[in-house]
């Protein structure tokens, strides 16, 4: 009769290389598939995928709003070949590997949802907007007139943002701005165009999934900084990209009480 420890052992099976995934090295779990021909599990391609907003911004309509755009398939470098690139879940390479590797896939399966429930990780994806309005003046003529323009930063869930600090150019009275709730925006007057600064701070516990995030004085990768050129021509502009963020659940719990603005 088998032991407890045996039971719960993993079943000594050799592995095909063609079944392993080529970030952690285990069996294939959820896998997914890229457009460059790379097999991963869905976590590895979600945590080791380049995610970077110069990639990923795109100029939209003034009029788009976070609400009406659906969230598609996010487009990374991938971890393998740094190819940019996308991934579909493959229920083909699952059912294979849970065919070969009934018990491994089993074990593989309840390690990731204790793994989940322990650390309580969850990603998501946010869709940010970035722009300007612009109202032009009576006379364009008028090398005096000014423009009325509104810098502005939209998320599509502002309950994970911490602030917005918001770096105008060094001329301004009060370059530098921060905003702790919605709207992140400024408005203000000007003849000409200059880039505006914009850092996205996460809530503690939430991090950024990009390689343009930067680490803050409480946290790893909170930061995420953004850049705009004013646009007057047709009224302003603004331009879109889609970023996951990651939430570890015992870094929330650990953060109650504590003022994280500094």
């Amino acid at each position: 009769m088998a032991s407890i420890e045996d039971t719960q052992s993993p079943p000594e099976t050799e592995i095909d290389d063609d079944d392993l995934c080529p970030i952690c090295r285990q069996l294939l779990h959820r896998p997914v598939v890229t457009e460059c021909s790379h097999t991963l599990c869905e976590l590895c391609m979600t945590e080791w995928a380049d995610v970077s907003v110069t990639s990923h911004m795109t100029i939209v309509p003034l009029a788009e709003r976070p609400e009406d755009f659906v969230a598609a398939n996010i487009r990374a470098k991938c971890p393998m070949c740094r190819t940019m690139t996308s991934a579909k879940r493959s229920l083909e390479v699952e059912d294979r590997v849970k065919g070969r590797y009934p018990e491994i896939y089993q074990i593989r399966e309840e390690e990731a949802v204790a793994e989940e429930e322990a650390k309580e990780v969850s990603i998501e994806t946010l869709t940010v907007y970035i722009g300007n309005t612009a109202i032009p003046p009576d006379s364009l003529e008028d090398e005096r007139a000014l423009f009325d323009w509104e810098f502005f930063v939209n998320i599509s869930d502002t309950s994970v943002v911490n602030e917005v600090e918001i770096l105008l150019h060094e001329t301004f009275k009060k370059p530098r701005l921060l905003r702790y709730k919605p709207p992140y925006s400024v408005r203000r007057l000007g003849w000409g165009t200059f880039i505006v600064r914009a850092n996205v701070v996460l809530k503690y516990g939430y991090s950024w999934i990009s390689s343009d995030a930067e680490d803050t004085k409480y946290a790893k990768r909170a930061s995420l900084p953004l850049e705009w050129e004013l646009c007057f021509d047709g009224g302003g502009s603004q331009a879109r990209c889609q970023l996951k963020i990651k939430k570890e659940g015992r870094l929330v719990r650990r953060s109650r009480g504590i003022d994280t603005r500094g």
